[in-house]
């Protein structure tokens, strides 16, 4: 985008229509950045607490993680350096956010085993939905190893394709593929014994 054209795109009213790398640019602009925050928060705001959400099950750590994620993008949204795509990156922050609430509550927790002390935020009354369903195949996922639950959510609730997942987690799509078949499998099995 021409230098001209980012500065008749700076109007609040224009940001809405940028696409992500513009935004940035818009972002480390002085007379725009909290107009570019604001967009930012706007457009990824949800995507950012769904994903925290689905790895923490609580609200309220949701929430915490949510807010933490976007002020480590406040804080850093100025060196980044479009190496990846900013949804990438904000995933990317987003989980390690995720990650260092579980570390905070959880000194000794080991992410390579099953999560299932998860499972009891599930009888909270703000939960997302009251459909049993919902709530099984989340308590279910509170049982898998983090690694496998996080590639479950990212393809399952968040429809985000293999490379892109790849991308985030620094793994290799064959090995997302198995990854999330693994997760499948044994989602099967906790989903008949929760019944």
């Amino acid at each position: 985008m021409s230098a001209k054209r980012l500065h008749n795109s700076l109007d609040p009213q224009n940001l809405s229509q940028l696409e992500d790398q513009a935004l940035v640019a818009a972002f480390q602009e002085a007379n725009s950045k909290e107009h570019a925050f604001r967009e930012i928060l706007k457009r990824y705001h949800q995507t950012v607490y769904y994903h925290a959400r689905h790895l923490l099950v609580s609200h309220d750590d949701a929430d915490d993680a949510a807010q933490n994620t976007f002020v480590r993008i406040w804080e850093n949204l100025d060196g980044f350096r479009g190496e990846s795509q900013l949804k990438s990156w904000i995933y990317r922050i987003a989980t390690n956010e995720a990650l260092n609430l579980l570390r905070k509550r959880k000194p000794n927790i080991d992410f390579d085993e099953a999560q299932p002390e998860l499972a009891d935020h599930l009888s909270e009354p703000t939960y997302m939905t009251e459909a049993v369903i919902e709530k099984q195949l989340q308590k279910a996922l509170c049982f898998l190893p983090f690694k496998q639950k996080l590639v479950f959510v990212m393809r399952y609730f968040e429809d985000l394709d293999y490379e892109t997942i790849a991308e985030l987690t620094n793994t290799s799509v064959g090995a997302l593929k198995s990854s999330y078949h693994h997760a499948v499998k044994k989602l099967e099995i906790y989903l008949k014994v929760l019944r």
